[in-house]
């Protein structure tokens, strides 16, 4: 009986419908007509406000829709966005995201859908950790604390990536603790960073260090003239806990002594952004996650890293399970 009960299961899941929603910018394949309509909205929210929130404006409408394909279910969350840069375009966008319904709607899509942000921004591939650090910036209290975690643990041990090894980093490692690794301590310095200064400063930084150099930057932005002198910071911050640091301009003023006091050093943000990076959810407040079930079997999908020249592929931290 408990056979033919897990058969009949396995069958139902199998033959479930898929649902497409569109929206300007997005085309949404979930297991039902509801998620995929609470995703799509949330996708085009997120677009909205996250480009705002870290270039001050809004992204215009994209020549073609990005591809979403939703698996719900008791599975790790994770996803995958994949497009192209070719002489400063940006376009084949598609992406993978899977979870529970809340870890989807409120640490997954806002994760991917800030890659596709910062693609469209600084038309080139980053170093995976500033776009890895920059997009866990955003999901649930939970995942980042996860991420908190593994990079307390990493410190000072054989799996620790350097720091002058993590800045330029262009493809992920091929051992999967490591990937998990590069995820924290990507997070831990885009933390630290924006922390000192804001989201569009952040920008300013890696776009000058893209075209400087990483040391050059770090004397500019933020008063560090040896990359050591910032890992040695970062590591002490991260043992005491990753605790808020004190007012940004208090502290860059500190590093910068060194700068002209005629130079401004922080530029101010908004009072009235539409959400605040970094803290935990639920985001978008007005999409209420359904309980959703899995649909259908799983399988392993493997996905390529890209060559970094001409296309991005975001490794999942949790192995992508699709039909």
């Amino acid at each position: 009986m408990d056979a033919l009960c897990c058969l009949a299961l396995a069958v139902s899941l199998s033959a479930a419908p898929q649902a497409t929603y569109r929206t300007p910018n997005f085309v949404v394949t979930a297991p039902t007509a509801e998620f995929a309509r609470q995703v799509g909205e949330a996708a085009e929210i997120y677009r909205r406000e996250l480009a705002q929130e870290w270039t001050g404006r809004v992204m215009p409408r994209w020549s073609s829709e990005c591809p979403i394909l939703v698996r719900v279910g008791q599975i790790g969350a994770g996803g995958a966005t994949t497009f192209q840069f070719d002489r400063g375009e940006v376009y084949g966008w598609n992406m993978k995201i899977q979870g529970t319904p809340e870890r989807i709607l409120d640490s997954v899509l806002p994760h991917e859908i800030n890659h596709t942000i910062f693609a469209c921004h600084f038309r080139q591939p980053l170093p995976r950790w500033a776009d890895e650090g920059a997009a866990s910036l955003i999901e649930h209290e939970s995942e980042r604390g996860r991420l908190k975690r593994i990079h307390e643990q990493a410190l000072g041990k054989p799996e620790q990536i350097p720091l002058k090894q993590l800045l330029s980093m262009k493809n992920y490692p091929t051992d999967e603790r490591q990937v998990l690794v590069l995820y924290a301590e990507g997070y831990s310095l885009a933390d630290y960073l924006i922390q000192l200064s804001d989201r569009p400063y952040y920008l300013k930084f890696l776009s000058t260090a893209l075209q400087h150099g990483w040391e050059p930057a770090l004397k500019q932005f933020y008063g560090y003239d040896k990359v050591e002198r910032l890992e040695r910071d970062l590591n002490q911050w991260v043992l005491a806990g990753s605790p808020d640091l004190p007012e940004k301009s208090n502290v860059l003023l500190a590093r910068n002594r060194s700068t002209k006091e005629s130079e401004p050093v922080i530029r101010a943000q908004s009072p009235d952004a539409a959400i605040v990076l970094g803290q935990p959810g639920p985001w978008p407040q007005r999409v209420e996650p359904l309980a959703v079930t899995a649909s259908r079997s799983r399988a392993a999908l493997t996905l390529p890293v890209a060559n970094a020249s001409h296309n991005a592929t975001r490794q999942p931290r949790a192995k992508l399970l699709w039909p």
